[in-house]
């Protein structure tokens, strides 16, 4: 007499059950496609802010490299005002941000990726400072006297020091950034890869 309610109840609790994995299954299927999407976005995003950085990390040490031989070898080179706006949207990452989708990752990849793009905006502050400069301080004595740039010793006046200085440490960021970027699109491709988990 108790079998029958037993074995309904049994049923019951399989198909429960069942429904309850199944609804499971669906939901870490969903995130993983949803974490595999937004890993490539942002690959893409990453892979195109290092091609600009690693371009300037190239050039500018090769560039102060002249500089400094040719102030070392009794020349005035000119100072080149530093125009470049030099902004680049980082329009995946914001919509990361914004959608809360940070919490599909682990920690240390979500620390990762942070750390990329604030040192990416970190470069972006000192270009922003060049470009100030330059505006305020450098352009305006452009086609005067060498002598306004540099003393009788040939050295760099202390009024234009940020000039070099302020490159270098561009240099210094673009190569980090790079370095950075480079790390991430590694770690994140192959966690994106298909079978990957």
């Amino acid at each position: 007499m108790l079998v029958r309610p037993a074995l309904e109840l049994v049923v019951v609790f399989i198909g429960v059950y069942a429904a309850f994995a199944l609804s499971e299954y669906e939901s870490r299927r969903d995130a993983n496609e949803r974490r595999h999407q937004l890993q490539a976005a942002l690959v893409s995003e990453i892979r195109d802010i290092t091609s600009n950085t690693r371009r300037v990390a190239a050039a500018l040490p090769t560039q102060l490299a002249r500089f400094d031989s040719a102030v070392a070898a009794g020349a005035r080179p000119p100072l080149e005002p530093w125009m470049d706006p030099g902004r680049i949207q980082p329009h995946m990452w914001e919509a990361t941000l914004q959608s809360g989708a940070l919490d599909i990752f682990d920690v240390p990849t979500v620390y990762a990726i942070s750390q990329f793009y604030n040192e990416l905006n970190l470069g972006f502050d000192q270009i922003a400072q060049l470009r100030e400069l330059s505006e305020a301080v450098l352009i305006p004595e452009l086609g005067g006297s060498s002598d306004e740039f540099y003393d009788s010793a040939n050295r760099l006046r202390p009024k234009y020091a940020w000039h070099r200085n302020g490159l270098e440490r561009l240099s210094w960021f673009a190569r980090d950034i790079t370095i950075q970027g480079d790390s991430l699109v590694a770690a994140l491709s192959t966690t994106s890869s298909p079978g990957k988990r």
